[in-house]
């Protein structure tokens, strides 16, 4: 990449967060038994789909997948869409009548964008476990009790109500005409909200632009479920790079559905973009997705702090917990950890290289690393 593209060339030292265990001690299996354990997990999450007719009606056949191909598997929420941060403030405000401590003054814009920050990348299901343990420590009656009576504070819904109309919602009381539990209102109101305020995460309509003209097939394999997706790849114009046929969802697409870091939908995923898991390359925002492609034999995975969701003081933070790899069964995290998307691309080409060369596991030479525009993070038995 030239200097012109690359205002900020920051090489991350060798510091604790950085430091795991050394990826080649790990070692790997050989590739018939990874392809094998593959086959078989595969067969297991084909045996979940919800419709497997339609969902595997335009993938792959077992002997038109490519051993020598290289795909790409994007997570969504935070990787290539920035919709972490508008379908977290949705869930703050369903959430916040019911906080115990609720007041006008408790539920300052500031207190938002800590629970946003804080809470970025959980299930919305935990989050409302959260507030019910609370309440039920302070002797307070149940969410769903309090919604079904309309008994929240007046003046919290005037002002709740206010910060909901910012992102087009309806108010607390329109609501209720609905008769659904506060899960089903959260994922549609989120799919509501996401079509008009989700937003490209920095640089990634260029670089898919510079991997498709490269030659790389690439699909989402992300645990968000649809129409929330779709929708979110509508509003950031991704539709060129991601029909339907390419978009993969642990929530809508098993039954049950198979959540990261099960391995199920990088393993689809895999086999639809017609690649072998170890020749495929997965860029995860979270734990749980890091742990996803690491569970599924991903021959690499990206980890990616440069979502809005990660403040900048928590992006050395952040970084280390993807490549602790916390979620994973054989503890294996990121591989490498970038700041700008724009890195994505060379990281890709010399991965693909090095397979083609027999490389397991691919290293990062000096002149790679040097030549990345930001910050990154890498294991030092990683550095060639």
């Amino acid at each position: 990449m030239s200097a012109a593209l690359c205002r900020a060339h920051v090489v991350a030292a060798a510091a604790p967060l950085t430091r795991r265990r050394p990826v080649a001690s790990r070692g790997k299996a050989p590739a018939a038994l990874v392809t094998e354990r593959t086959r078989r997990s595969l067969v297991m999450a084909r045996s979940a789909l919800r419709n497997p007719e339609e969902v595997t009606s335009k993938a792959p056949t077992p002997s038109s997948i490519s051993d020598t191909a290289t795909v790409i598997l994007f997570d969504f929420d935070g990787t290539l869409g920035d919709t972490e941060t508008p379908a977290m403030i949705v869930a703050f405000w369903e959430l916040a009548p019911y906080f115990p401590e609720a007041s006008v003054e408790y539920l300052s814009e500031e207190r938002m964008k800590t629970y946003v920050r804080d809470n970025a990348g959980k299930a919305f299901e935990f989050m409302v476990d959260v507030v019910e343990e609370d309440r039920k420590s302070a002797g307070l009656p149940s969410v769903e009790s309090v919604r079904t009576a309309g008994s929240e504070d007046p003046a919290v819904l005037a002002h709740v109500n206010a910060e909901r109309a910012k992102s087009g919602l309806p108010t607390i009381e329109a609501t209720r005409a609905l008769n659904v539990d506060l899960l089903t209102l959260q994922k549609d109101e989120t799919v509501e909200a996401l079509a008009t305020l989700a937003k490209p995460c920095p640089s990634v309509p260029d670089v898919l632009a510079q991997l498709k003209s490269k030659g790389y097939d690439f699909s989402i394999a992300t645990t968000s479920g649809k129409p929330r997706v779709p929708v979110s790849v509508v509003a950031c114009q991704y539709e060129a790079y991601f029909p339907p046929e390419k978009i993969h969802s642990g929530e809508s697409d098993f039954e049950p559905p198979r959540f990261k870091p099960d391995p199920s939908v990088y393993l689809l995923a895999a086999e639809k973009t017609g690649a072998l898991p170890e020749n495929s390359v997965a860029v995860e925002d979270s734990t749980s997705g890091v742990g996803s492609a690491a569970n599924a034999q991903m021959g690499l995975i990206v980890g990616y702090v440069g979502g809005s969701h990660i403040a900048p003081e928590n992006e050395d933070g952040h970084a280390g917990t993807l490549m602790a790899g916390e979620r994973s069964d054989d503890k294996r995290g990121a591989d490498i950890t970038i700041r700008d998307m724009r890195d994505l691309v060379p990281i890709v080409e010399h991965f693909k290289a090095a397979v083609g060369g027999g490389e397991t596991p691919v290293k990062f030479t000096k002149a790679l690393l040097d030549g990345l525009c930001d910050k990154y993070w890498v294991d030092d038995a990683r550095v060639a």
